[in-house]
This record gives structure tokens, C-alpha cells and sequence, in this order.
């Protein structure tokens, strides 16, 4: 029985698809864990001000989307793997390598939400919170030097590709990461309510691109055949 992802008759864009549906989910989930009327104030610190019956909501729905990020960044390989096959690879690699850290630290933030709100003002909250800030909001910095390195090679795949065009590669995931946070500076009434969320943002702007360049290839193709 054929059961490889490679052997699946699917097309590159279904699984592009399933990545776009994965920044949906994830960043809905992600969206009831975090968001605050006054904007977050802090990485950890924001986790004091959600409702916990609606963190717990997105902490079950942001657990559900994180396996399509997987999927969607095979549809990444399958976009760049005949033009750049060692490149497209390793970028495959990292996707998933960033997607596993952050989803080991989505998991942790509804259970922060709770201790760090249940024993704000006692003397046990500075443990908890100096705790969670070492073993767990650090893992959101080596999801983002995982990012900076995929990217990288978002940019490499694309400079090698001949149905990309070069001026795309500034929709790598850093500078959407970089641009979405800094909402919070030039357009806070938007930076509110997407800076809480921004891996998604930035991703759901990457493969939003990335199916837009492949419908139309397609599209092309077919005139020419």
C-alpha cells in the first residue's frame, strides 16, 4: 500500500492549504489564551488578564491546528524541492523543529495562566513566575532562532526558484514576525489583536502568498499547454 506523503494524490497547494488552515486554528486558539482589550503587556505577564475558561477553549483548539503547520510546510518542500532540493529540505526540517518547540510551549500556557493568577499576591507567585519564565517562555526564543534560520533558507529557495519571483522573498517569516509586533507601535488598535498572535499572522501571510504564486502558475501552465 502506498502510504508515503510523497505517493499521496494530493497537490502541493492541498497541503499548503492545510498550513493556511493551521495558522487559522492555531491563531484563533492562540488569540483566546492571549488577547487583553488594553494590548499585552507582557509575555508572561499577559496571562494574568485572560479569562481562564476562554484560555482554556483556545488552549484545546490551539493544540488541535499545531500538526498542520507539519503539513503545511511539506507543501513548502514540494513548492521548492525541484529547483532546490538541499535548501527546500532543510527548510522542511526547521518548519517542523519550530513547530514542535512551539507547540511544547502553547501547551504550557493555559496551566501558566492558572498558577501564575491563583497565586498573584502571595509569596509563591515570584517562584512560579521566575520558574516558567526559565523553563518554558524560553522556548518561544528558540522558536524564533528557528524561525530566523528557516527563513534564511525561505530566501535561499526562492532566489534558486523559477516559478517564485526574487522580490517575494521579503514575505519570509521574520520580517512578516517583525513587521506584525510592530503594529504595536504605528497602528495599535490593529497591533492589539494581532501582535498577541503574530507566528500566525506572519505565517498565514507566508502561505497565503505561496498559493497565490502557485494557483497562478498553474493557471499559466495550463494556457500554455
Amino acid at each position: 500500500m502506498k502510504n508515503s506523503l510523497s505517493e499521496l494524490n494530493f497537490s502541493k497547494n492541498v497541503f499548503l492549504l492545510f498550513g493556511l488552515l493551521g495558522t487559522v486554528v492555531v491563531g484563533a486558539g492562540e488569540y483566546l489564551l492571549h488577547f487583553s482589550p488594553a494590548g499585552p503587556e507582557g509575555e508572561i505577564t499577559m496571562l494574568l488578564n485572560v479569562p481562564l475558561e476562554r484560555a482554556r477553549a483556545g488552549h484545546f483548539l490551539a493544540i488541535c491546528g499545531v500538526p498542520l503547520y507539519f503539513l503545511g510546510y511539506y507543501g513548502i518542500l514540494k513548492v521548492f524541492e525541484k529547483s532546490s532540493q538541499l535548501y527546500a529540505k532543510v527548510l522542511f526540517l526547521l518548519g517542523i523543529a519550530s513547530f514542535t518547540v512551539g507547540g511544547f510551549w502553547i501547551t504550557s500556557r493555559y496551566y501558566a495562566a492558572v498558577v501564575l493568577q491563583k497565586t498573584q499576591g502571595t509569596e509563591l507567585y515570584e517562584y512560579f513566575l521566575a520558574q516558567y519564565d526559565h523553563n518554558y517562555q524560553v522556548l518561544v526564543w528558540a522558536l524564533r532562532v528557528l524561525v530566523l534560520l528557516l527563513s534564511t533558507f525561505y530566501v535561499l529557495c526562492i532566489l534558486n526558484s523559477k516559478t517564485v519571483p526574487n522580490w517575494a522573498a521579503i514575505f519570509n517569516p521574520i520580517v512578516l514576525l517583525i513587521l506584525t509586533l510592530s503594529t504595536l507601535a504605528w497602528a495599535r488598535p490593529l497591533g492589539i489583536h494581532i501582535a498577541p498572535i503574530a507566528m500566525n499572522t506572519a505565517h498565514f501571510l507566508m502561505f497565503l502568498k505561496l498559493i497565490s504564486f502557485s494557483i497562478k502558475n498553474r493557471g499559466v501552465s495550463q494556457t500554455l499547454g
